[in-house]
């Protein structure tokens, strides 16, 4: 399974996990990044994912937030405004306080990207095609999205999945694959704006979806 950006919707999680019948103990789940920020439940997003076994946690620009803040109290202006302040808040509940230095243990053991045994490519933001995964800028795979503006496929790999840049803002909640030989699979559907948070079977691309987000928050705004 392959799951897209979270920001902080817990309430759209536990529905991806309960329609695809995701079983934590068993299956494999490849996380794009960005458990958090948006909406208020950004601790019990991490909470949730370190339930699974056989995770993969790619890191994502707003995990580097959380991390620094975390390790350094930076609290940077665009990251306040990019649903920072909900997660400080929530951090803030006493519930979570104790559970920040493990939080942060997890999440600063997040990987950059991962190759699996079929050759499919998953990473937050973005590559460089054409170079070796070893020799890649580790800025450009959390932040890049020119992926996102790509007219072709990437041949070094059989598939690509990356999260980063919501597919809302070509006005869709759903999936999109694009590239000149339909490789490349954009998984972030919108959680943390007005979208929907998406699990995927990587096989056979069969995906699962929550309602759409904010009416599983009718009392916030999350990043909008």
């Amino acid at each position: 399974m392959v799951l897209g950006d979270v920001h902080g919707a817990h309430r759209a999680l536990m529905q991806c996990f309960e329609r695809s019948g995701f079983d934590p103990a068993a299956d494999r789940l490849i996380f794009l990044g960005d458990a958090v920020d948006g909406w208020s439940e950004s601790p019990g997003c991490v909470e949730e994912l370190m339930r699974a076994r056989n995770l993969i946690y790619l890191l994502g620009n707003h995990d580097i937030w959380l991390i620094e803040w975390l390790l350094y109290d930076a609290r940077p202006a665009v990251w306040l405004q990019q649903g920072g302040a909900a997660t400080m808040a929530a951090y803030g509940k006493p519930e979570w306080q104790e559970r920040r230095a493990e939080h942060l243990s997890f999440l600063t053991s997040a990987r950059l990207y991962h190759v699996d045994e079929a050759n499919r490519l998953f990473v937050h933001g973005g590559i460089e095609p054409g170079v070796p995964m070893g020799r890649q800028d580790e800025r450009l795979m959390v932040w890049d999205r020119r992926l996102f503006d790509r007219d072709s496929g990437i041949p070094d790999f059989r598939e690509v999945f990356i999260g980063h840049s919501p597919t809302v803002i070509e006005g869709t909640s759903r999936p999109v694959n694009f590239g000149g030989s339909d490789n490349i699979w954009r998984l972030d559907t919108g959680a943390g704006w007005n979208g929907r948070l998406t699990i995927m079977e990587v096989e056979s691309k069969q995906y699962w979806q929550s309602d759409l987000v904010p009416d599983l928050y009718p009392e916030e705004s999350g990043r909008m």
